[in-house]
């Protein structure tokens, strides 16, 4: 096996609102198997969420003992190269798939932003929540008549489930019924998430339990793709009644289209349990080739043309490095 690399930077955008937090690192992988065909993949840590750093990664697939998230990559690298040698799109016959909104520095977006988005189809908005609640309360409480969803994401940011409580009740009733879920309230716990639960439903992201589902007091589990094994891990949240909403890890769209392909292609095996998931990449990096090849069109995004994972051209003309090249420079 020969890999080549391509270290990348996102910048975010200029509007705060939709965009990053601050630049992100990755590094693309071209991958040539034994059987001589070649895919390509995406290795994007989050070091901030206790994964290794990019260093880690890129070390450990030189010393072909890879961590767990470069042998996902490494795993999407051949499913795209066996399509790529087959001439076939992976996204052929699967179904489309709804996304959310995401806004993350929301609480001074304007409320036109927010109407726009039910304008354009949207059903589901998801918030960053959690840094100033105050404000948080007051500006969602001004979203009170719009015909949308909410998906609030706090990032584990409450101490416990009684100060997401207190959050919650300063909510007004409407906005309150119209809250889908809480994604990582606090650290998951099944006694207090099963009583927390009962108000309002919650959803499990970063750090599951080591057990197998079912987890008491979640609902619902968000799975990413880049970092998780999908396919098993919703079979087994499924089976445990759970739902499944699917997003990118805010990757290179070539990461973001492995994750629309993971979610269209769990849709088609599992139907209504897959929601409509995280899935665009409209506001959070300044654009370029790639993100442009995966035009939204409101809540759908097309995936991008080619085989395998598609972006054909533009992997070809990208500067490739040996792998052993990118080890001696970090």
């Amino acid at each position: 096996m020969k890999i080549w690399t391509h270290p990348y930077t996102l910048q975010p955008r200029a509007n705060p609102a939709r965009a990053a937090h601050a630049p992100r690192r990755g590094v693309l992988v071209k991958i040539q198997f034994d059987d001589g065909t070649t895919g390509y993949g995406d290795l994007h840590p989050w070091p901030e969420f206790g994964q290794p750093a990019l260093e880690d990664h890129i070390a450990s697939l030189a010393s072909k003992k890879p961590t767990p998230l470069a042998a996902i990559t490494l795993r999407h690298a051949r499913a795209d190269a066996s399509a790529r040698h087959a001439g076939v799109s992976l996204f052929d016959g699967l179904p489309n798939i709804r996304s959310h909104a995401l806004f993350t520095n929301w609480t001074t977006s304007p409320r036109a932003a927010f109407e726009q988005c039910a304008e354009e189809g949207y059903e589901a908005i998801k918030l960053k929540i959690g840094r100033q609640p105050e404000h948080e309360i007051e500006a969602l409480n001004a979203l009170v008549d719009l015909p949308l969803r909410w998906r609030l994401d706090a990032n584990g940011a409450f101490k416990n489930t009684a100060a997401v409580a207190a959050f919650i009740a300063r909510l007004s009733p409407t906005i309150r019924a119209k809250i889908e879920f809480i994604e990582d309230p606090c650290a998951y716990d099944p006694t207090t998430w099963t009583e927390f639960s009962e108000r309002i439903p919650l959803a499990l992201d970063w750090k599951c339990p080591p057990t197998p589902p079912p987890w008491p007091g979640a609902h619902i589990l968000i799975i990413k793709p880049a970092s998780q094994d999908a396919s098993s891990l919703a079979a087994q949240a499924i089976q445990a009644e759970m739902e499944i909403v699917v997003t990118h890890s805010m990757d290179h769209p070539l990461g973001q289209a492995v994750a629309l392909w993971s979610a269209m292609n769990l849709k088609k095996i599992h139907g209504n349990s897959i929601r409509a998931g995280g899935l665009q990449n409209f506001g959070l990096y300044q654009p370029d080739e790639f993100n442009m090849r995966l035009p939204c069109h409101g809540p759908f995004t097309k995936p991008p043309v080619g085989v395998g994972f598609g972006f054909d051209d533009l992997l070809a003309a990208l500067p490739w490095e040996p792998l052993e090249t990118l080890v001696g420079k970090s």
